[in-house]
């Protein structure tokens, strides 16, 4: 077992939930981009300890071309069609998802809409969401268990980080919690199998599919 990267999970751990559990006692309009924030400086400080590459946690060179899009294009049905399945039969379990904060909170105008999916969307959301859950977290569990050589090691590592994936998520509902923890352990597992895709391609996904539920509801 690796003991460094099981202390920098560790670590993770109690910054990313210390953080949430202060958020609502820091008088800041955006909370969740604070929990982001803190965990993503202390993510990029342990790249920088441990000397880690930062190919290995998915920022692989971006290049815009008909694989790439291919690649969005699979990761955005992916997602769609998980929560498609997942409100048919979760919701029809354990009822309907609550709205999420981001649906909650937007903004009315104009320009605050363009700022808020700028910002919380692409930013907060799509690039430091996957850069924790799907770049650090997925790399310092490989590097935990880099001694066990089993197939069902893809399957442990996805569903952990997509357990905290879907936590974060509570606010929705136990619907919503687990909906969200399923997109997660299957972007999980298609980061494991596809580790030349590297994270752009889940950043792009996940940024698009956010940006049109904001938008239809900001429309309408």
């Amino acid at each position: 077992m690796n003991k460094k990267a099981l202390l920098d999970l560790v670590l993770l751990l109690i910054v990313f939930w210390t953080s949430w559990y202060f958020r609502s006692y820091i008088q800041l309009e955006f909370q969740g981009a604070f929990v982001i924030i803190i965990t993503s400086l202390v993510s990029l400080l342990i790249i920088r300890l441990r000397g880690i590459d930062y190919k290995s946690i998915g920022f692989t060179k971006l290049k815009f071309n008909e694989s790439f899009l291919k690649k969005v294009a699979f990761v955005s049905l992916l997602i769609l069609a998980i929560q498609f399945i997942g409100i048919l039969i979760i919701g029809l379990l354990f009822g309907f998802p609550d709205e999420s904060l981001a649906v909650i909170t937007q903004p009315k105008s104009v320009l605050g809409f363009i700022l808020d999916n700028i910002f919380m969307v692409w930013i907060i959301t799509a690039l430091g969401e996957e850069f924790i859950f799907r770049g650090i977290i997925i790399n310092r569990l490989n590097e935990l268990l880099e001694t066990i050589n089993s197939n069902k090691k893809i399957y442990v590592i996805s569903l952990f980080q997509a357990i905290w994936f879907g936590l974060v998520h509570q606010s929705q509902g136990l619907s919503g919690i687990i909906i969200t923890g399923l997109i997660g352990f299957g972007l999980g597992l298609y980061i494991l199998k596809n580790k030349k895709s590297g994270l752009w391609p889940l950043i792009v996904g996940h940024g698009l599919i956010d940006t049109f539920y904001l938008t239809l509801n900001f429309i309408f």
